[in-house]
């Protein structure tokens, strides 16, 4: 499993020191394993709360006081694409990072990251923590191979664990659950509630590479909640009035019950996401080709 470090996970030149040092290109050189144990730390002189809007969120601490959730699901081929045009949409990447054939999948949606939010904010690093792979039970670690792929990746590879996976929890896992395994089967079971719906888009989707579809179509799968349907600006196939798929969000709110000392996905409610802000596709979506026709959604 991804959990296992092996020899040669360690890359000189990781884990700078703050400022975490992401390039306008999306790539950062604070990613990957500071030693052959643990994780970089991507979190060293970051602030907890990021607010906007001071009167709905001016108040905040930090410290599970997050107000929903937004679960992300990227499209993978076009994760890839970035990847091949030189920028990398999930921040978490090397420069130079690129997908592999052997890969656990380049296709289909795949889980980019469950992420709380205030209304007008969000938190991040809440509580740092040593990150690394006995923090994530062997079950749990089985299905983010699934549903959780980093393609940058052989399938199987242990020294994936120090890429995603990592920074996903370090920066929106500890502001959601008091540990890893509390983050992650929150995460996975969202998305085995969605599993339907999401391979109704993944037909849609794949059915884009050949014409443009609407972005109502994928919107009309998900009601009566809206949700936001992410386009990437920097591929250059987008126009105007076709935007190029990357990222399907869904909106969940918490009741009074979840705390990170109990973080029970039954406490969590779908609900309408907000106007999306940009990069938000307009009327026409197209894709690009999956690099393999399968689905990183088989939980």
């Amino acid at each position: 499993p991804q959990g296992e470090p092996v020899e040669g996970c360690v890359v000189s030149g990781v884990c700078p020191a703050s400022p975490r040092g992401v390039a306008k290109s999306g790539f950062t050189s604070n990613t990957g394993w500071s030693d052959g144990s643990s994780c970089c730390d991507i979190c060293e002189g970051v602030k907890p709360v990021n607010c906007f809007n001071p009167p709905t969120c001016g108040s905040k601490i930090g410290d599970d006081d997050w107000d929903y959730a937004v679960l992300d699901q990227i499209w993978l081929p076009q994760l890839c694409g970035a990847f091949d045009q030189g920028h990398d949409p999930t921040l978490t990447h090397a420069p130079g990072a690129r997908c592999r054939a052997d890969a656990r999948t380049r296709g289909g949606l795949s889980i980019h990251g469950l992420w709380p939010n205030y209304v007008g904010g969000y938190p991040t690093c809440c509580r740092p923590q040593t990150v690394s792979p006995h923090m994530l039970p062997a079950p749990l670690q089985i299905l983010a191979e699934q549903a959780w792929v980093d393609p940058t990746w052989r399938d199987g590879d242990g020294c994936a664990f120090c890429s995603m996976w990592a920074h996903e929890h370090m920066k929106h896992g500890t502001c959601m659950a008091d540990d890893m395994a509390g983050y992650f089967n929150v995460t996975l079971s969202l998305v085995a509630r969605v599993q339907e719906r999401s391979q109704k888009v993944e037909s849609l989707l794949e059915a884009a590479v050949d014409q443009p579809i609407s972005t109502a179509a994928i919107e009309e799968v998900y009601l009566p909640f809206s949700v936001q349907v992410v386009c990437d600006p920097r591929d250059p196939l987008a126009t105007e009035t076709v935007g190029v798929f990357l990222e399907l969000r869904t909106c969940w709110n918490r009741a009074p019950g979840f705390s990170r000392q109990r973080p029970d996905v039954g406490l969590l409610s779908q609900t309408p996401c907000a106007i999306s802000l940009p990069p938000s596709c307009p009327g026409l979506i197209r894709v690009r080709q999956s690099a393999q026709a399968s689905s990183a959604l088989a939980l």
